[in-house]
């Protein structure tokens, strides 16, 4: 009796200790991947955001005073961030058509969508990059806002698609007919979101002109509606998931549909903290706004999963539609909050990732905001083979090879291979400049100087350096640095020249003085010595309202008259440094 006593005293006591081993064994990972708390704060003011931010920030108050800027300090370091937004596949993907840098090792696609590398990420997800006149839209504060946000305001955005149509629907019984710009604004109130960030939203679901699922004739589901593209999942038909969501929700008409739709997308994301573009894709703020002055403390738990979408190019995108609304409505110079997230230990400025050597003498960047298409002739009318985002690397084959519709051309190659035209003005030689514009050591711009014979620009100071560009007898440059080598025939000077830096040979030079032999420059329009916000102001209201002003120094790019364009080439130069 004891023996057996024993024996089951035995197994039981070894029981116990496979339990506790089992135990242990299911406990170690749960405390590998224990939840990380952040502290999160937002302060108003570029006094407080950290010095490589100011510079730039401060430029934008200057020609926009009424912008306020917002650092919303999330507490994530970058490395955490960064192994948060790769530890799931597909979670950020990339066209699959990018550059191969763009796209992950592991090869997946899906519906066309390729998962992003680490590098690309690191770009895109870097505010830093981002903080220019157009781009910085993505971190503007999409909350309702009855002064700025107007009926006559949507129209003016929905203009030339499918919503500036009016709408026939039957609700609660009852035919209605009204404009989809109505509805859209019936939506903003109802959900405290910008209507032009509605409007925005739709049109990048369904494009410009509507897709089948805002149709309400889709066989099988006719009568529903989906303007968001709720459930339209990559997997199966996306247009019958998004249809399949409508029908659960009820959306039986196009009101209800757009209605509903913001105030769940609102609810969903808005009002929850991700209040901007940027936080719309990467998931980095708590589950409630933060305003200026206040904290929180957030889990991981509670971070990086709740995305609107996986495009890391989303954002980019919908700042440059949101800056064209605010442009065209005039309300760039009303006040606007954006809010700019902060990582710790976020060291260098990210730079685009390119399958192209950017220390190659013919690579070239991109240096346009917008981006820029590629053409297959030397031509605006030419079939566009391809659109390639700001920064991008490609490899120039023949610069200026042709004039055509108002512009240079260049031959380029891109990483993929395709070979096509790009307008010259929209690329600057790598060598030269940094990967985000302006000049490597942000030179100044010390005189301005008249061509007196044709005159070779060159990638180095030296007769044996790329030609970039000839520049004709009577034209006007400015020049970065003198005597820069000498070569014995030679003094080279640096310089600037629609756009593109290099350098030329002294001896066809000769400096612009003005009465009292101090040099001057297009652009200087207050002739105060320096280009700056008030030069960009004064042309600005000439164009609005002609007054007396310095109209030689105001035709910023010689075609004889003002306009817009010399605004906008006096705000580049202010914001990058790019020549004028």
């Amino acid at each position: 009796m004891n023996q057996i006593y024993r024996i089951k005293t035995v197994a039981i006591q070894t029981l116990v200790l496979m339990i506790c081993i089992v135990a242990l064994e299911l406990l170690i990972p749960i405390k590998s991947q224990a939840a990380t708390s952040y502290n999160q704060s937002v302060k108003s003011g570029i006094e407080n955001f950290p010095a490589a931010y100011q510079s730039t920030l401060n430029n934008l108050k200057s020609i926009h005073p009424n912008w306020n800027f917002e650092a919303y300090y999330t507490g994530i370091s970058w490395n955490d961030l960064i192994n948060q937004e790769t530890s799931v596949h597909t979670r950020n993907t990339v066209h699959n058509s990018s550059d191969s840098s763009w796209k992950c090792s592991c090869g997946k696609v899906v519906s066309g969508y390729a998962c992003a590398s680490k590098s690309i990420i690191e770009y895109y997800i870097d505010p830093r990059n981002f903080l220019n006149e157009i781009d910085i839209f993505q971190f503007l504060e999409i909350s309702y806002n009855a002064n700025v946000h107007t009926l006559e305001g949507i129209k003016s955005t929905v203009k030339g698609t499918f919503l500036e149509n009016n709408v026939t629907f039957t609700r609660n019984g009852k035919t209605e007919t009204m404009p989809y710009a109505q509805i859209i604004l019936d939506a903003a109130k109802q959900s405290n979101m910008s209507p032009y960030s509605i409007t925005t939203k739709i049109i990048q679901e369904v494009g410009s002109k509507g897709s089948n699922s805002v149709t309400g004739t889709y066989p099988g589901y006719e009568g529903y509606y989906n303007f968001f593209n709720y459930g339209a999942y990559d997997t199966g038909n996306a247009i019958v998931n998004a249809l399949i969501y409508a029908k659960d929700k009820g959306w039986d008409n196009p009101y209800t549909s757009i209605v509903e739709g913001a105030k769940l997308l609102a609810n969903s994301y808005t009002n929850a903290g991700q209040n901007t573009a940027y936080f719309y894709k990467w998931d980095v703020v708590g589950t409630s706004i933060l305003k200026a002055g206040n904290s929180q403390t957030v889990s991981s738990q509670n971070l990086f999963a709740h995305q609107y979408m996986t495009n890391i190019q989303d954002p980019a995108s919908q700042a440059k539609r949101l800056y064209n609304t605010y442009a065209q409505n005039a309300l760039l110079d009303k006040p606007l909050n954006f809010v700019i997230p902060i990582y710790d230990a976020e060291g260098e400025t990210n730079k685009l990732p390119s399958a192209i050597d950017p220390n190659n003498p013919n690579a070239y960047y991109v240096n346009d905001s917008d981006g820029v298409n590629v053409r297959s002739e030397p031509s605006t009318s030419a079939s566009k083979i391809a659109s390639i985002a700001k920064d991008t690397i490609v490899l120039v084959k023949e610069r200026k090879c042709k004039q055509a519709d108002g512009y240079s051309w260049d031959k380029v190659e891109l990483s993929s291979g395709v070979v096509g035209y790009i307008a010259s003005e929209f690329l600057s030689p790598c060598n030269n400049q940094t990967a985000n514009g302006g000049s490597a050591n942000e030179e100044k711009v010390i005189g301005t100087y008249l061509v007196t014979d044709d005159l070779r620009l060159r990638n180095a100071p030296s007769t044996s350096g790329v030609k970039l560009a000839t520049i004709p007898k009577g034209e006007r440059i400015d020049v970065l640095q003198k005597d820069v080598a000498n070569d014995g025939t030679n003094i080279w000077y640096k310089v600037g020249y629609k756009g593109t830096i290099g350098y030329v040979s002294s001896m066809y030079l000769s400096e612009v003085k003005t009465n009292n032999n101090t040099s001057t420059s297009k652009g200087d329009v207050n002739g105060d010595g320096q280009i700056t916000a008030t030069d960009y102001v004064l042309i600005k209201n000439y164009i609005m309202n002609p007054t007396n002003i310095d109209t030689q120094k105001g035709d910023v790019n010689g075609d004889g008259q003002i306009t817009a364009t010399d605004y906008v080439l006096i705000k580049k130069h202010i914001m990058y440094g790019n020549a004028l």
